[in-house]
C-alpha cells in the first residue's frame, strides 16, 4: 500500500526578500545607505536625541527635534512605521538611514553591518508615473556636521536616484534664512525654482521658503559613485514595470 507523500516545506524567505525596500544599498565612500528597520530604533532615537541643529532658529517643518527624548520616540517611531504604507507605483517613501561604514582596515568583511547611525537622508514621491521626480529630506547629528557627510549622502541619494531608478527631477527646500542647507543644495547643481510662504516650524509664525529643483542632467555630480544592490527588486515590489 502506497505512503502518503509529506507535505513540502516551503523555505523560509529572508526579511530582505519579503520587504524589498530592507534591501535597497546605496554605498558611497563613506556611508551607506538603508532604509531603516526595527533593530536600527534604538540608534536613531540616539542620534536624534543628540542634536541634529546647529542653527538660532529651527530649520524644520515642524519642531519634532525639540522634543524630549520620551516625546521624540512616540512621535519618530510611529512616522517610521506610516511610511511602510507607501509603497504604490506611483506613490512611495524610504526613510534611509545615513551609516557610517566601517573604517578601512577594520578587518570587517564587505557584507559586515555598517556602522554607526548619524541621521537621515529620506526619499519620496508623488504621482512617480507621471512626474518621476523625487524630494528628499534629511538631518545628520550634531557631532556628525560640517565633514561633508550631509552632503555626500544627499548625492548618494541623487546618483541612485537618477542613474538607478529612473527620477527625471529632484526637488528640495528650506527656510529663505537657511544657508547651510542653501549650500548643500546648489553645490549639487539645484537651481532656485521658486519661494512660497509656509508656516514656522512650531506653526506660529510665517516663514518664505526656497524652493529647489534639479532637473537629472544639471547634477553636479560627485567624484564618486555609488555601489548600489537590490534596486531592480525594489522597482519590481512598487510596481514600476
Amino acid at each position: 500500500m502506497p505512503q502518503p507523500s509529506e507535505p513540502s516545506v516551503t523555505p523560509a524567505r529572508t526579511l530582505e526578500e519579503l520587504w524589498p525596500p530592507f534591501g535597497l544599498r546605496i554605498a558611497s565612500p563613506r556611508l551607506e545607505l538603508r532604509v531603516v528597520r526595527e533593530t536600527d530604533f534604538p540608534a536613531y532615537a540616539a542620534a536624534a536625541a543628540s542634536g541634529v541643529t546647529q542653527t538660532s532658529r529651527n530649520p524644520f517643518r515642524f519642531a519634532w527635534n525639540e522634543k524630549g527624548p520620551e516625546e521624540l520616540v512616540k512621535a519618530s517611531l510611529p512616522f517610521l512605521w506610516s511610511t511602510r504604507s507607501a509603497i504604490g507605483p506611483d506613490r512611495w517613501y524610504l526613510p534611509l538611514g545615513v551609516f557610517l561604514k566601517p573604517p578601512a582596515g577594520s578587518g570587517s568583511p564587505e557584507d559586515a553591518a555598517p556602522g554607526e547611525l548619524i541621521g537621515m537622508q529620506d526619499c519620496q514621491a508623488e504621482d512617480w508615473s507621471i512626474l518621476r521626480t523625487v524630494s528628499s529630506g534629511s538631518w545628520l547629528r550634531a557631532d556628525r556636521q560640517g565633514q561633508g557627510l550631509g552632503t555626500e549622502a544627499r548625492a548618494a541619494m541623487l546618483l541612485w536616484a537618477f542613474d538607478h531608478f529612473g527620477a527625471e527631477y529632484a526637488e528640495s527646500g528650506a527656510y529663505t534664512w537657511n544657508e547651510r542647507s542653501r549650500r548643500v543644495s546648489e553645490s549639487l547643481g539645484y537651481f532656485t525654482s521658486g519661494t512660497q510662504r509656509v508656516p514656522d516650524a512650531h506653526g506660529v509664525e510665517p516663514e518664505w521658503e526656497h524652493l529647489f529643483r534639479l532637473p537629472k542632467n544639471d547634477l553636479l555630480r560627485p567624484p564618486f559613485q555609488v555601489q548600489v544592490s537590490g534596486s531592480e527588486k525594489l522597482r519590481t515590489f512598487f510596481g514600476h514595470d
